[in-house]
C-alpha cells in the first residue's frame, strides 16, 4: 500500500490494516507505524524470521526497496546480540527486537531524520501488538475467523465513534458488543485515581436499582487491573486456594479470583471474562477494562479470542473520546499537573516546578495587603417610624390609603364617623348660650352669686364644646409630614370599630434612612462607630450606597441559631429608589490586612477557640 493511500486514516490505522491480508499486511502495517510517527521517520524495515531454516529477511521496507548500510548493520548487531539496540550517527536509529513469549520472530528497523522521538516506542509496541495478533496468529487460526474479528473491530468502533458524545458512545459500545458476542452482560469502568469506577453497562436504563450488580462488576474490574492480565473464569471452575490462587480453571496459580467466582455465583451469569485495557504515553497511561459475562458455562472458545482481542482496540477509542471530551476545568487541571513531556521535562521537574509556584503564590499572599472588609446582613429602615392611632372610639367610614402608599403632608389617611361629635358639639352650644342667658338675667337683678354660677356653667360648657370640636376635626386623620405608609390597611374595614390609642398605620420619612447591620459575634470585635461601609440592596444589585457606622449596641439576638449583634448606620446620600424594610448586604471596612490573613484568620480563630475548650491552652 502507498504512503499517500494511508493519509487518509492514519487517525485510525487498524481501520487500514483490516483490509489487508497476505503479503501485502507487512507492508500495511509498516506503513502505518511511519505514518504514526508523524512523518519523523526517513527509512524503515522489517525482518522476519523463516520457519523453516530461521534465518531473517526482510519483508516489508520503506520507502523503497533497500536501506543504508548504517541501519543495516545496526540490525545485524542487534540480531547477533539478541537484544535491541540505538545509535546515533547523524541521525536516531532503533533496531527492535519483536519477542513472542520469549522466542525472537523478527526485528524492525527505522532511522528518524533526527533524533529518536518520545514516541518511537509506544508506537514500536503498538506495531508488535497487531503483528502478534494479526501476522503470527493467523497461523492458529483460518482466515474467516480473523476477518470476523477485524470487521466486529471495526464496527464497534465506528458505533463508538458515531456516538454525538463520549457518554453516549460508552453505552452504545457495551450494548453492540454485548449483541455482537452473545453475551448476557458487558460492562465497563474506568480508572479515576487508583480504582476502577463503573461507567455503562449494556441494555441496563435504570443501574441505581442494580446496585448490588454494580459493586459486584467493580470489583471484578479492580482484581483485574491489579493483576494486568485478562481472567476468564467459569460456574463449574475450581474454588480458590488458601495461597489466593485456584485449581484447574485455566488460570495460573498465582491469580486471584475471589471476586470473579462471587460475580458467577450471586448474579446469573456462567462464564465471566475480565479484560484491561490501556491509551497513553506511561506518564499519561489512562485504564479500564472490560467484564463480558455469558449465560451459559460453554461458551465457544471464537467468542472469549474475539472478545480479548475487541477490548485493546475499542478501549482505546473510548478512553481517547472520554480524554477529549474532559471540561474546561479538568483540561486545566491535567495541564498543569501532567504538563507536555516536551515542553516541561519529566516528572521531577514538573514537580519542582508546581512546588516553586506554590512558594511564589504563598509568597505573594504573605507579602500583599488588600482591604479588609466585613460581611453582614442588612436591612434599610427609617430615621422615623411614626404611629399613626385612633384619637377616639369610632367606626371608619373612608380609607384613602394603605401599606405601601407614599404620601404628602396633610393628604387625609383615614375618616372616622363624627355623627355623633357632632351631636355633643350642637349639645354643648345650646348648653352654653342657656347659660349665657342666665347670665344675662342675674346681672339684670344684680344677684350676684347667680351671676358667678351662670359664669362657671357658661365656662363649662363653652370647654366641652371646644373639646368636642377638637375631636370632630381629629375624625379626619391627614399624614403629618411627607413619607411612605409602612404598616397598616384599614380599606378591608369599613365600618368596623377602631378603640382609642389604636395603631392605625406607621409612616417613615423619604429623606432619613438608617442602616441596620447584622454583625456575626465573631466580628463585632472589630466593628467601630466611625467607619465606613457600603450597603447593596437586593432590589437594586447594580448599585451600591455609601454609609458611616454611629451605634453598635451590646445586646445580642439570635438568627438562625447564631448570635447577632445590630449595627445601626447613616446613609451619606439618599436615593429616591430605597423604600424602608428593602434587604441587603453592607460591607464595612475594618483596614488593610495582608491577604493571607484576611482568606485565613477565621478559621484559625475558630481553631484557637476550639483547643482552648479541649486543652485549656
Amino acid at each position: 500500500m502507498a504512503t499517500t493511500e494511508l493519509s487518509a486514516n492514519v487517525s485510525d490505522p487498524w481501520l487500514v490494516l483490516g483490509r489487508d491480508e497476505g503479503v501485502q499486511f507487512h507492508q500495511t502495517w509498516l506503513a502505518c507505524l511511519v505514518q504514526g510517527m508523524g512523518g519523523e521517520v526517513r527509512e524503515g524495515a522489517l525482518l522476519l524470521a523463516d520457519p523453516a531454516s530461521g534465518r531473517f529477511h526482510p519483508v516489508a521496507m520503506w520507502p523503497g526497496e533497500a536501506v543504508s548500510a548504517d541501519l543495516a548493520q545496526l540490525s545485524e548487531q542487534a540480531l547477533e546480540k539478541r537484544t535491541s539496540l540505538t545509535a546515533y550517527r547523524g541521525r536516531g536509529m532503533v533496531a527492535h527486537l519483536v519477542m513472542v513469549d520469549g522466542d525472537l520472530h523478527g526485528l524492525v528497523a527505522l532511522a528518524f531524520v533526527g533524533a529518536v522521538p518520545r514516541n518511537a516506542m509506544s508506537w514500536l509496541r503498538w506495531g508488535q501488538g497487531w503483528l502478534e495478533r494479526s501476522g503470527w496468529q493467523g497461523e492458529k487460526e483460518n482466515e474467516a475467523e480473523l476477518r470476523e474479528r477485524l470487521l466486529l473491530a471495526l464496527d464497534l468502533t465506528m458505533v463508538a465513534l458515531e456516538a454525538p458524545r463520549a457518554e453516549a458512545a460508552v453505552h452504545a459500545a457495551v450494548t453492540e458488543a454485548a449483541s455482537r458476542l452473545q453475551c448476557d452482560r458487558v460492562s465497563v469502568g474506568f480508572v479515576k485515581g487508583s480504582q476502577v469506577h463503573f461507567s455503562a453497562l449494556s441494555h441496563a436504563v435504570d443501574v441505581v436499582r442494580r446496585i448490588d450488580l454494580i459493586h459486584a462488576i467493580e470489583a471484578a474490574m479492580n482484581e483485574a487491573l491489579e493483576q494486568s492480565i485478562p481472567i476468564h473464569v467459569g460456574l463449574y471452575d475450581a474454588p480458590p486456594t488458601e495461597a489466593g490462587g485456584r485449581q484447574g480453571g485455566g488460570q495460573p496459580d498465582w491469580i486471584t479470583i475471589r471476586d470473579h467466582q462471587r460475580l458467577v455465583r450471586d448474579f446469573g451469569a456462567e462464564t465471566v471474562l475480565s479484560v484491561p485495557f490501556a491509551a497513553g504515553e506511561q506518564e499519561t497511561r489512562r485504564l479500564g477494562v472490560f467484564v463480558f459475562e455469558w449465560p451459559e458455562s460453554d461458551v465457544a472458545e471464537i467468542r472469549l479470542r474475539q472478545a480479548e482481542a475487541l477490548t485493546p482496540i475499542l478501549g482505546r477509542v473510548l478512553l481517547h473520546r472520554r480524554w477529549i471530551e474532559r471540561r474546561w476545568y479538568q483540561k486545566l487541571l491535567d495541564g498543569v499537573t501532567e504538563g507536555s513531556p516536551g515542553a516541561v521535562g519529566s516528572l521531577g521537574v514538573r514537580r519542582r516546578l508546581l512546588a516553586l509556584l506554590a512558594l511564589a503564590l504563598v509568597f505573594f499572599l504573605s507579602v500583599t495587603e488588600g482591604d479588609y472588609r466585613l460581611s453582614a446582613s442588612a436591612v434599610l429602615e427609617g430615621g422615623v417610624r411614626r404611629a399613626i392611632v385612633a384619637p377616639f372610639d369610632g367606626y371608619v367610614t373612608e380609607a384613602r390609603v394603605r401599606a405601601g402608599h407614599v404620601v404628602k403632608e396633610g393628604t387625609e389617611l383615614v375618616r372616622l364617623d363624627d355623627r355623633d361629635i357632632r351631636l355633643e358639639v350642637s349639645r354643648w352650644a345650646s348648653q352654653q348660650a342657656q347659660f349665657q342667658k342666665q347670665t344675662d338675667d342675674a346681672q339684670a337683678q344684680h344677684d350676684l352669686s347667680k351671676i358667678q354660677i351662670a359664669l362657671a356653667q357658661a365656662r363649662q360648657a363653652a370647654a366641652q364644646r371646644e373639646l368636642s370640636e377638637s375631636m370632630l376635626s381629629r375624625s379626619r386623620i391627614v399624614a403629618p409630614f411627607d413619607g411612605v405608609i409602612v404598616s397598616g390597611d384599614l380599606s378591608q374595614h369599613l365600618g368596623g370599630t377602631v378603640s382609642k390609642g389604636q395603631t392605625l398605620f406607621e409612616i417613615a420619612p423619604l429623606d432619613a434612612y438608617r442602616v441596620v447591620l447584622q454583625v456575626e459575634e465573631y466580628d463585632i470585635g472589630r466593628i467601630a462607630i466611625g467607619q465606613r461601609g457600603e450597603l447593596m440592596v437586593a432590589a437594586l444589585p447594580g448599585e451600591t450606597f455609601p454609609f458611616i457606622v454611629t451605634l453598635v449596641t451590646p445586646v445580642a439576638s439570635v438568627t438562625d441559631g447564631r448570635n447577632h449583634f445590630r449595627v445601626e448606620a447613616n446613609l451619606d446620600s439618599v436615593s429616591k429608589t430605597l423604600r424602608p424594610g428593602m434587604e441587603g448586604v453592607g460591607k464595612v471596612d475594618v483596614h488593610r490586612k495582608l491577604l493571607v490573613w484576611i482568606w485565613t484568620h477565621r478559621f484559625f480563630e475558630w481553631l484557637r477557640l476550639q483547643i482552648w475548650s479541649w486543652v485549656g491552652i
